[in-house]
């Protein structure tokens, strides 16, 4: 069978090229073709990981014009109005924060404002706006270059890795138009109500029936029989033995001392502006005690995150504080953006062993909790505003809709207050059992088990799926 696999930006590199994922789909007998809008570096890094892989062909330019763009706002903010009524959770609308610099773009998020408004009113008129932007999609002219390129190759299902890219719209209007089947999986555990699903396909491939029962509620055109759980090939590397190193050699080339206990600190992107406050407020509690008793932090940035924010912590307490930088490259000067930047396979090394070899994690409502669960280790939640004053509340965070899948759960250890910092810290170091004792029952209602399965799992249900006439 034919597949061609959507990449359109780094994202879906690790999860999906450099887990057994693709390569099994190879093994198995299948062709597979990378559509992708990567770099030739990151080409290169994937054919090294995975010499299995060989056919790529990059995805022709797409600039949406000016009412595509108009349309495809609109639905988003109609859809974002929908799924805080229908959820009952005002933080929905956090995650419309669109830039507005230029009067250009003020005019068109007022007008996608405006306009998504009014749909949001009728669940069929926000239908109608989906139909209106695949026929507006239908015009553009990078829709006859794609189909020359399914038409060569003649797929028999198309997967795109990540279903918030626009990139990939002209794509999958074009296999509509060809009748070539589409699919998507969908990318994170917080993605559905942020209402950016912007095509629809034939089959979605989700991490659990959580997720499943959230793409039916707030999406209710979509079939039960579209929708299968497979759970992610993101967590798979933590079964893999071979990335492992051992303690003492993985810290020495860090400069951390293997003897100690060590916390993980993972950063947020820039989205979370105060995650050096944090950082800083945990090393200033931890400077009070004793150094014999003192743990060493490994800090973990986000891997678009190339930003000074971080220094004057490092520097100021270096002599406990170590910093891990994430292994992500780009052929660009600067990138502060997923789109433009990609995972090295060596980075899949240095993320296992940062959790293997860390005791606990810290961070504000990280999936770092989760990778950490797997491995069966406690994750505190920072629970407290470090600025005063602040348009950014901590309460807003851990109000997201995709924390509510906690319930009553004890899935993490939370910090309340800077004074709690070093309590909290030395009883998840010391007694892990009672911080988040249930971090477990929480990871299997995020991603279905077991874990090691997930890739076969996608695997068999894509060809399953799609074998159906």
């Amino acid at each position: 069978m034919k597949i061609l696999i959507l990449v359109p930006d780094g994202v879906g590199v690790r999860n999906y090229l450099y887990s057994n994922f693709t390569s099994n789909m190879i093994k198995a007998g299948n062709e597979v073709l990378i559509y992708h809008k990567l770099s030739e570096s990151a080409i290169q890094e994937i054919k090294r990981s995975k010499p299995e892989i060989t056919n790529f062909e990059a995805i022709p330019d797409f600039i949406e014009n000016p009412k595509v763009r108009l349309i495809r706002e609109t639905l988003a903010y109609a859809r974002l109005l929908r799924n805080e009524k229908t959820l009952k959770n005002s933080t929905i609308l956090k995650f419309w924060n669109p830039s507005k610099k230029g009067l250009k773009k003020k005019i068109l998020y007022f007008l996608a404002e405006f306009l998504g408004f009014v749909l949001s009113k009728n669940y069929s008129l926000i239908r109608k706006g989906d139909h209106l932007y695949e026929k507006e999609l239908s015009k553009s002219s990078t829709i006859e270059i794609v189909k020359n390129t399914l038409l060569d190759f003649k797929p028999y299902v198309i997967l795109n890795l990540h279903q918030r890219s626009p990139l990939t719209s002209p794509i999958i209007s074009a296999a509509k138009e060809l009748q070539i089947r589409t699919a998507t999986v969908i990318f994170s555990w917080d993605n559905v109500p942020k209402a950016r699903l912007i095509s629809r396909y034939d089959y979605y491939y989700v991490w659990s029936d959580l997720m499943k029962n959230q793409l039916l509620q707030l999406y209710p055109e979509i079939l039960t029989s579209q929708i299968q759980v497979t759970g992610t090939p993101q967590f798979e590397f933590y079964e893999d033995e071979s990335l492992y190193e051992e303690r003492k050699i993985f810290f020495n080339k860090y400069g951390l001392d293997a003897d100690k206990k060590t916390i993980c600190f993972s950063g947020n992107d820039l989205s979370s502006p105060y995650d050096a406050v944090y950082l800083n407020d945990i090393c200033e509690e931890l400077f009070k005690l004793d150094e014999k008793i003192r743990p060493q932090v490994l800090f973990r940035r986000c891997p678009v995150d190339k930003s000074d924010r971080f220094d004057f912590v490092l520097n100021k307490y270096k002599e406990f504080v170590f910093s891990i930088d994430p292994d992500w490259r780009t052929d660009k000067e600067k990138s502060d953006s997923f789109a433009t930047i990609y995972p090295t396979t060596n980075d899949n090394k240095l993320l296992v062993n940062t959790v293997k070899h860390s005791d606990i994690v810290i961070n504000l409502g990280s999936t770092m909790a989760h990778d950490f669960a797997i491995l069966d280790k406690p994750c505190l939640y920072l629970n407290y505003d470090p600025v005063n004053d602040s348009k950014f509340k901590v309460k807003d965070v851990f109000n997201f809709e995709h924390f509510k899948s906690m319930n009553l759960l004890e899935a993490v250890g939370w910090i309340n207050s800077k004074n709690e910092i070093s309590n909290r810290i030395l009883e998840g170091l010391h007694i892990p059992e009672k911080v988040g004792k249930d971090r477990k029952e929480w990871l299997k209602k995020i991603v279905t088990h077991p874990i090691e399965g997930n890739s076969k799992k996608l695997i068999e249900k894509i060809l399953e799926c799609t074998s159906v006439s």
